[in-house]
């Protein structure tokens, strides 16, 4: 495994669509689910509806994280971006490309402010 700079991390992460959210839920193991998103001047946006993944995030430490892998050559990275969400205004999408894969209307635009981002890649050793 190497380790990632945050640059190339951010990179990576231009180059994705789909990332995995993990929230915390009181008295409930984690939750994580599948979103699309995109990259606003270094943060994670995104778009919900209401539910409960929308209520246990907002002003909470969330983790996101994005990967890709090569199964046949073994090969592949992993980024992790850790931070608070919060509820943000649309202006945060102006110039950014994020339309929802889910259908029907996502009202809240979420946030995530990255307070870590790392990144691992594998990469297969030939001897």
């Amino acid at each position: 495994m190497n380790i990632l700079d945050v640059d190339e991390c951010l990179v990576l992460l231009r180059w994705e669509a789909i990332g995995r959210l993990a929230v915390c839920i009181p008295d409930h193991a984690p939750s994580v689910v599948p979103v699309n998103f995109a990259l606003s001047h270094g943060t994670i946006v995104f778009r919900t509806d209401d539910g409960q993944k929308h209520d246990h995030l907002m002003g909470q430490q969330v983790s996101f994280q994005v990967d890709r892998f090569d199964w046949f050559r073994r090969i592949g990275w992993s980024v992790l971006v850790q931070g608070v969400a919060h509820e943000a205004d649309p202006s945060v999408l102006e110039g950014v490309e994020l339309e929802s894969w889910v259908p029907g209307h996502m009202p809240h635009v979420v946030q995530i402010v990255p307070t870590s981002i790392t990144g691992r890649r594998l990469q297969l050793n030939v001897v």
